[in-house]
C-alpha cells in the first residue's frame, strides 16, 4: 500500500494509540494502518519489523491484502493466486453449476490455467493510496445550519472530489470512507482488477462441513476455504476477461507456513472487516434490539424454508436457490446470535447509564452546558421518531426489495417516477441516468422467481400489513380490510393480483422494453397499480429516514467530540470495509458457566460428527483417519490433523477470507467465522467472549494434497 506521509502523521495524531497499549490488558482493535505505529507490537510477541507489515515506501505484507467482493483475499504466490473462504466464492460456484455440472455439491478444481474459469461477481480491489479530505467535504458544509442542506453539500462535494479523481486517476476506483459520522472522512484510492477466475472451491462437505447447523459455533470442522486467481493485461493494467490477460503479478505475495501455530501463539489478521456500530448512541442499540434484528430474522427464516421445500422438489431451484439461502441464512443465525448478546450483555442499560454520565459531565460545565447541553435529548427524540415508524418501515422494505415479481414492479415504478422528472430527456439517457439500466435491475428482481415462492411470500407479508397501524395502503382494496376474515380475504386478493398480471412472463416484459419503456407504464396491470401505491408509501419512509440521518449526522460528529473529552482519549474509528490490523493469540474460552471450549478441532470431530444427513463428510476420510494419513501435517501436541481454530483477534463481516499470520508475517490459516458469543462484538468487543474461527493451513494444504489431489497449487505455493 502506498500513502502519502501527512495522511500518515495526521491518522497517526487522531489515533493516538500507544498509551492505550501499554498495559498488558488484551482490548479491542480494529487498528486502521497508520495507527500501527503507537502499537508495542514487538512487546505483543511480533516478531518482523513494523515495516515489512506496513510501508510507505516499498512492498510489505499489506500489499498482498485485497477487497475480494464483500470479503477479504490474500496473494499466496507471484503468479496472482488469492485464497480466501469457500463461501465468498460460492455465489461464483452457484453461477455456473447446474444440473448437469454441480459444482456446489463436487467442488471445482482447474488443473490447468485454460481450465480456470471467470469468477462471475468477483473482483479484486488492492489498496494504492488515501488522503484524509475532511477539510473538503466540510468546509462549505459546516456553513449550513439546517442539517440536510449539509448533507447535501457533503455529498455534493463527494461527487466533485471523485469526478476529479476518475479524471486524474482513471484507471483506479475510489471511494471516500467515513470514519467518524459527520467529522472524519478519507478518500481510499484502490486498483481494481476485473479478471478473476475459479481455481479451486472444496466440495460443498468439506467447505461447509455441518452447514448451517454449525455456522457461527464452536467447535467447528469447516474446510472453509477456495482459491481464485486475478488476471491482467499483459502490462499489468486491469481489464476485463480476455484470453490474452496473463496472471496479474502482485507487489506481495504471503509465504505460506505449513506448520501452523500452537494454543497461545501471537497471531495477527489483516482485511477489511465490514461494519462494526460501537459508538453510537444507546437508542441505536435499541432499534436493533427491538426491531431490526427480530423482524429481518423472522422474515428470513420464511423465506429461507420457503425455498428449501421448493428445492427439495425441483432440483434446479435448489441450484439456483442455493446462494441466496447461504445468504439469508448467514444473516439470520448471526442476528440471532446478536440477539442472544443483547440478552446475555445488557449493553442498552450500560449505553444509558453512561450517557447520564457524560449528561452530567456537561451540565456541570457551564461553557460545555451552553454547546452541548441538549445534544443527547436531540438524538433521543429522532430516535423516538424512528421507533414510531420501525414496524411499518421494515415491513415495507422487506416486501419491496425481495427478489420476485413485487421487487420487479416496484423496479419499473422507479424508473417511472424518473421518466415523470426528466420527461424531456430522451429514453436511451432515462434509462442509462446514474448507471441504472432498467432491464439489469429487473433480471436481478426475475433471478429466482418462482410463482409459488411469490404467491406464499405476498400472502404472508400482506397479511401482516393488514395489521400495521398507520399504513392504510390496503384500504381501497375490496372485500380485504372490512372483509369478516381479513386473511383469507387477502389470500384471494394476491390470487387475482397473481393471476391477470402480465408481470409474470419475465420474456414479455424485456420484450416491451426493447420495444419502448413506456409500453410497460401503460399496461392495465392491478400489480403494477398496487405496487405502485406500496412503493409511494416506502419512498416516504425513505425520505424520512434520510432526514433522520442528515440530523443525526452532526449530532454524532458533537457526540464523538465530546465523549472525546470526557473520557480524556481518543477513539479508534468504527470498521467501515477499510483495511484493518488486529492481533492476539490463539486461544479457547468459556462461553458459559462449567463449559470450557480448547481453540483447536480435529480430524476425529469430522469422524464423531458424521451422521450422513447434516454432517456428510467425503468417503475417503474414514479410511484416511483410520490409517493416519496425515502426511507431514499432523499437529503433534493433539496427536491428530488440526481442522479448525479460535483466537481473541477482533473480526467482523468482511473479514472472511482474511488471511491469519504468525509472529513472523507467514500465513498459517483463513478467517472465516465468529463463535456465536461474538456476533455481539459489532456492538461491543469483550476478550471474555469474542473469539474468531479460522481454518487451519494444515488442514488446508492436507485437503489439496490427500483429497483435491493438486500437487501443482501446493508448488506454486512454494509448500
Amino acid at each position: 500500500m502506498r500513502s502519502q506521509l501527512r495522511l500518515y502523521i495526521f491518522l497517526l495524531l487522531l489515533f493516538p494509540l500507544a498509551a492505550l497499549l501499554q498495559s498488558s490488558k488484551h482490548d479491542e482493535g480494529m487498528y486502521p494502518m497508520s495507527s500501527l505505529g503507537g502499537l508495542n507490537l514487538q512487546k505483543a510477541g511480533l516478531q518482523i519489523p513494523l515495516k515489512e507489515l506496513y510501508n510507505t515506501e516499498a512492498p510489505s505484507l499489506v500489499d498482498a491484502i485485497v477487497r475480494l467482493g464483500g470479503c477479504t483475499g490474500s496473494f499466496v504466490s507471484g503468479d496472482g493466486l488469492i485464497i480466501t473462504n469457500h463461501h465468498c466464492a460460492f455465489g461464483s460456484v452457484a453461477a455456473i453449476s447446474d444440473t448437469a455440472h454441480n459444482y456446489i455439491r463436487d467442488g471445482f478444481v482447474a488443473r490447468t490455467r485454460e481450465q480456470e474459469l471467470p469468477a462471475q461477481g468477483l473482483t479484486a480491489k488492492i489498496a494504492v493510496s488515501y488522503d484524509d479530505v475532511s477539510n473538503r467535504l466540510l468546509k462549505e458544509a459546516n456553513v449550513f445550519a439546517d442539517p440536510e442542506l449539509r448533507q447535501k453539500m457533503i455529498a455534493q462535494k463527494k461527487m466533485e472530489l471523485l469526478s476529479e479523481e476518475k479524471m486524474k486517476n482513471p484507471s483506479l476506483y475510489c471511494e471516500v470512507s467515513e470514519m467518524f459520522t459527520g467529522k472524519v472522512y478519507v478518500l481510499f484510492r484502490y486498483k481494481i482488477l476485473l479478471d478473476v477466475r475459479l481455481v479451486y472451491v472444496p466440495q460443498r462437505t468439506i467447505g461447509e462441513y455441518g452447514g448451517e447447523t454449525d455456522n457461527w459455533v464452536w467447535p467447528r470442522h469447516s474446510g472453509d476455504f477456495s482459491f481464485v486467481r486475478a488476471y491482467a493485461a499483459p502490462d499489468g493494467e486491469s481489464r476485463a476477461f480476455s484470453k490474452e490477460n496473463i496472471p496479474y503479478k502482485p507487489a506481495k505475495f504471503l509465504k505460506v507456513n505449513p506448520n501452523g501455530v500452537k494454543e497461545n501463539d501471537f497471531v495477527f489478521v489483516l482485511g477489511y472487516p465490514g461494519r462494526t456500530f460501537r459508538h453510537q448512541p444507546s437508542q441505536f442499540f435499541e432499534y436493533h434490539q427491538k426491531y431490526q434484528l427480530p423482524y429481518v430474522t423472522q422474515t428470513y427464516d420464511w423465506q429461507i424454508a420457503k425455498m428449501e421445500e421448493i428445492g427439495r422438489r425441483e432440483s434446479n431451484y435448489e441450484i439456483l436457490y442455493s446462494s441466496r439461502i447461504k445468504t439469508l441464512a448467514n444473516t439470520t443465525k448471526n442476528y440471532k446470535g446478536k440477539l442472544q448478546g443483547f440478552k446475555r450483555e445488557p449493553l442498552v442499560e450500560e449505553k444509558r447509564k453512561e450517557e447520564q454520565a457524560l449528561q452530567n459531565y456537561i451540565l456541570n460545565d457551564s461553557r460545555l452546558k451552553e454547546q452541548y447541553g441538549t445534544l443527547l435529548a436531540d438524538i433521543d427524540k429522532i430516535y423516538q421518531q424512528r421507533f414510531a415508524e420501525a414496524e411499518r418501515y421494515f415491513w415495507l422494505s422487506q416486501l419491496v426489495t425481495t427478489p420476485g415479481i413485487f421487487n420487479a414492479s416496484c423496479q419499473a415504478n422507479s424508473y417511472q417516477k424518473e421518466v415523470e422528472v426528466l420527461a424531456k430527456m430522451r429514453w436511451k439517457d432515462v434509462l442509462t441516468l446514474n448507471g441504472k439500466d432498467m432491464k439489469s435491475k429487473m433480471g436481478e428482481a426475475y433471478g429466482t422467481y418462482h410463482l409459488e415462492f411469490d404467491r406464499d411470500f405476498l400472502k404472508m407479508m400482506f397479511r401482516r400489513g393488514l395489521k400495521l397501524k398507520g399504513l392504510p395502503i390496503f384500504n381501497g382494496v375490496s372485500d380485504v380490510s372490512q372483509d369478516e376474515n381479513p386473511d383469507e380475504a387477502m389470500g384471494h386478493f394476491v390470487d387475482r393480483l397473481l393471476a391477470h398480471s402480465s408481470m409474470k412472463d419475465q420474456t414479455y416484459i424485456y420484450k416491451l422494453i426493447d420495444e419502448n419503456p413506456a409500453k410497460i407504464f401503460k399496461l392495465k396491470d392491478e400489480m403494477l397499480r398496487f405496487s405502485r401505491a406500496v412503493y409511494d408509501v416506502y419512498l416516504t419512509f425513505e425520505q424520512s429516514r434520510q432526514r433522520q440521518e442528515a440530523q443525526l449526522s452532526p449530532m454524532l460528529a458533537k457526540l464523538t467530540e465530546i465523549k472525546m473529552q470526557w473520557m480524556n482519549k481518543e477513539f479508534m474509528p468504527d470498521a467501515n470495509a477499510t483495511m484493518r490490523f488486529t492481533y492476539g493469540n490463539v486461544r479457547g474460552y468459556q462461553p458459559e458457566d462449567g463449559v470450557k471450549l480448547h481453540p483447536f478441532t480435529t480430524m476425529l470431530g469430522i469422524i464423531e460428527k458424521c451422521d450422513n444427513t447434516t454432517y456428510i463428510m467425503p468417503e475417503m476420510y474414514k479410511q484416511l483417519y483410520e490409517d493416519r494419513d496425515y502426511d507431514s501435517y499432523m499437529m503433534k501436541e493433539l496427536n491428530d490433523l488440526p481442522v479448525n481454530f479460535l483466537y481473541n483477534l477482533d473480526t467482523t463481516g468482511g473479514n472472511s477470507g482474511s488471511p491469519v499470520m504468525n509472529a513472523k508475517g507467514e500465513f498459517i490459516g483463513v478467517n472465516f467465522d465468529r463463535a456465536f458469543t461474538a456476533t455481539i462484538n459489532d456492538y461491543a468487543w469483550n476478550e471474555n467472549y469474542s473469539r474468531s474461527v479460522g481454518c487451519d493451513v494444515r488442514y488446508i494444504l492436507w485437503v489439496i494434497k490427500k483429497v483435491a489431489k493438486a500437487d501443482f497449487l501446493l508448488k506454486e505455493m512454494g509448500v
